[in-house]
């Protein structure tokens, strides 16, 4: 759990910001996923990479922050796409060098029927796991928070290999 206070500093440091005149609340992004972050199953993400420089779980909760701050700024249902930014990747094998065939089109799929075991999910909340894929989950996202933490995803997965890149070149 130390890479969590770790992440937390991090993140307060890096986005805490004024915006528009209201503080985003890091206090309440950690009181939305209080409750997630200590089952048993979410925590078991820190034992999967992720990307090259990640573990699952910290992954994971850098896309939940990002849905959080953009959909609150927006005035979105900024508790829904936390909470299902965090749960988004919630499967429990390496899915580069097991798993099922055709991970990127059935782990959201996985993720949700895991995250329906550890918690009540709304519609909106199923529908940001089910479709954070897309276009490989071919139905396209229902709702705006769904599109945002789609994107909030893709733009932390490309940022992992940027960051890789740019190491493998200065070595």
């Amino acid at each position: 759990i130390d890479f969590l206070w770790q992440f937390s500093l991090s993140v307060k440091q890096r986005y805490a910001r004024e915006d528009g005149g209201r503080q985003i609340d890091w206090l309440e992004f950690n009181h939305i996923l209080r409750p997630l972050l200590d089952s048993p199953e979410v925590k078991r993400l820190a034992d999967y990479k992720h990307h090259w420089n990640k573990n699952r779980l910290e992954h994971s909760l850098e896309v939940a922050w990002h849905g959080y701050s953009v959909c609150k700024r927006l005035g979105l249902d900024y508790a829904a796409a936390a909470r299902a930014g965090l749960l988004h990747d919630l499967f429990f094998y390496d899915w580069l060098t097991e798993g099922p065939r055709l991970h990127g089109f059935r782990h959201p799929r996985i993720s949700l029927a895991n995250a329906r075991t550890i918690t009540s999910l709304s519609a909106r909340e199923r529908d940001i796991i089910r479709k954070h894929m897309w276009p490989l989950t071919v139905v396209p996202p229902r709702y705006p928070e769904a599109w945002i933490v789609c994107m909030a995803d893709t733009y932390c997965g490309i940022k992992d290999y940027v960051v890789l890149s740019r190491k493998l070149n200065e070595g």
